[in-house]
Parts: C-alpha cells; structure tokens; sequence
C-alpha cells in the first residue's frame, strides 16, 4: 500500500507561515542596509534640491532630463555614493549567506528555534556554505560566457538584418535558455546545501555529487517545482510593479513607500517558499533514495559453504 505523501507546495507555505520569524528578519536586515546604503545619496540630493525650485519637477511628476542634470552636477551626489551601495549589498549577501543555516535547520527539522539556536545552526554551516558559494561563482563563469555570446548574437543579427524582429527573437530565445541554465544551476546548488545540513557533509564536493546525482534522477519534480514558485513570483513581481508605476502618483510618497517594501517582502517570501519546498521535499523523498540497501541475511534454509581458513 503506498503511504500518501503531503503536496509539497503547500507544506512549504506552511514552513514559511509557521516560522515567519525568518522572513521579518532577512526583511528589516535588508531594509536596515538599504537605508545605510543610501543614505549619502539622500543627503547630498537634499542639499541641492532643498534650495531649488527644480524639486518639484522630481516630487510632483518625473522629468528624465532634470534627473540627467542633476547627475552631472559638480557634487556628483549619485556617483560618490556607489561605494556605500555595493559595500551594502556585500553585506546582504553575505547575512543571507549566515542566516541560511538558520533558514534552512528550521525548515528541515520543522521546529522553533530559539535565537540561540537560530544562530548556532548559522555559525555551524556557515563556511561550509561560504565555499560553497565560490563553488557556484566559478560555475557562473560559462553562463557569463554565455551572456557575451548572446549580446554578441543579438548586435549581429541586427546588424544584417533589415527587420529589428529577428534580432528581438533572437534574443528571447537566449534569454530563455540562460534562465532556464540559471535555474538549474541555482536549484544544484540549492540540494548541495540541503544536504551538507541533513546528512553532516563537510566536503562540498561530495555534497555537490550526491545534489547531481538526485537532481538527475528526479530532474522533472524538482525543477517543475521550482518552476511554479517562479512563476508565480515573476506574476506577482509584475503586478507590484504595475501598480506601482502606473496607479501611483508621483506625488504618492507613502504609497509608494507601502507598495515598495510589500514587494521587497513577497520577493524574499517566495525565495523561503522554494527554500522550505525544497527541504520538505528532501525530508519526504530524497532522502529516502539515498539510503544504502541492508545487507541480506542468507536464510536459515540455504545452505553456508565456508571455506577452510589457514591458521
């Protein structure tokens, strides 16, 4: 009799909704170095648009040309604020590099970690994931490559022919192909994770072995799982960004503000959605498929041949 297994979409919803701790902590993690990011920029842009009339071509509506003018001011507000922006992001990624031995211990194991245990399990797998992370910058080398061709296909294209659709056509093809690489890639990487947290791997290389492997073998369920969370999330994207540009005034700074960060907020809760489907489905089926066969008794009935030994 088969045993009727959960659908694994829905249990990851439920993993996100029963520790939403996590998804409010990458939240105001982010927004916290969003702010210091940007700060230099907001100060230097008020200095100049303070004591101007020009300001309310920016608050009221959006002039291209005036925001142009205002990047080749001579106190570069936008250029000198660069550096705080990347070392910014730096920080991000390397906090979600942190949090997700946290993230991803919660989810597996089902149960509530304290802050205590939220933070020992990030310390834990925490190098073990940062090389990880070079594993997969080094794996991104040939989709740049491939990025470059795709670029290079699309100038060519455009260039000998007379109508800009195939160039276009081109193009969306390539892009198609690169995401759907990227997916993969990520959803390799994602396994490789799971199961240096689930079996107590240390080799990333091993680790990255066996994710192939169960990849390989169970290519269509993962990445059709993969797929629809995607999916739904570049729809849900879209429309935010939709209501965004097009029923908010400029004027709307608060309503902006609200709709921006509810974005922010569904784009990290549909990467914990993939994060907790992955472990639920890792926990129910792939793990099974990786335990070794037991070792057969011979029955009492057969008979045992031993050969002599030499003393």
């Amino acid at each position: 009799m088969a045993i009727r297994r959960p659908k694994v979409l829905l249990s990851g919803v439920a993993l996100v909704w029963r520790h939403q701790r996590v998804l409010w902590l990458l939240y105001f993690a982010n927004l916290l170095l969003a702010l210091v990011g940007t700060r230099a920029v907001v100060d230097r842009t008020g200095d100049i648009l303070n004591h101007s009339l020009a300001a309310d071509r920016l608050v009221d509506r959006f002039e291209l040309g005036l925001y142009y003018e205002l990047r080749l001011h001579p106190s570069l507000p936008f250029s000198t604020s660069r550096p705080m922006l990347l070392y910014s992001s730096l920080l991000f990624v390397l906090f979600m590099l942190f949090a997700i031995g946290g993230v991803l211990t919660a989810y597996y194991e089902d149960r509530r970690l304290d802050a205590g245990g939220f933070f020992r399990a990030c310390g834990e797998h925490f190098w073990c994931f940062f090389r990880l992370m070079i594993y997969f910058v080094t794996a991104l080398i040939p989709i740049g490559i491939l990025v470059r061709l795709a670029g290079a296909l699309y100038h060519k294209v455009n260039q000998q022919s007379i109508s800009p659709f195939p160039a276009v056509y081109a193009l969306a093809v390539a892009v198609t192909i690169i995401a759907l690489l990227m997916m993969c890639l990520r959803l390799w990487f994602d396994l490789a994770q799971l199961i240096s947290l689930a079996e107590g791997e240390r080799n990333m290389r091993r680790a990255l072995q066996s994710a192939a492997r169960l990849l390989r073998h169970n290519f269509g369920s993962l990445f059709w799982l993969y797929l629809r969370i995607s999916m739904l999330g570049w729809i849900g994207f879209t429309l935010c960004m939709h209501l965004w540009m097009m029923h908010i005034p400029p004027d709307g700074i608060r309503a902006s503000f609200v709709v921006s960060q509810a974005t922010i907020v569904f784009w990290l809760a549909i990467r914990l959605w993939q994060r907790a489907s992955e472990a639920r489905w890792y926990r129910e089926r792939g793990a099974a498929l990786d335990v070794p066969e037991p070792n057969v008794e011979p029955s009492p009935s057969t008979p045992v041949t031993s050969e002599p030994q030499l003393v």
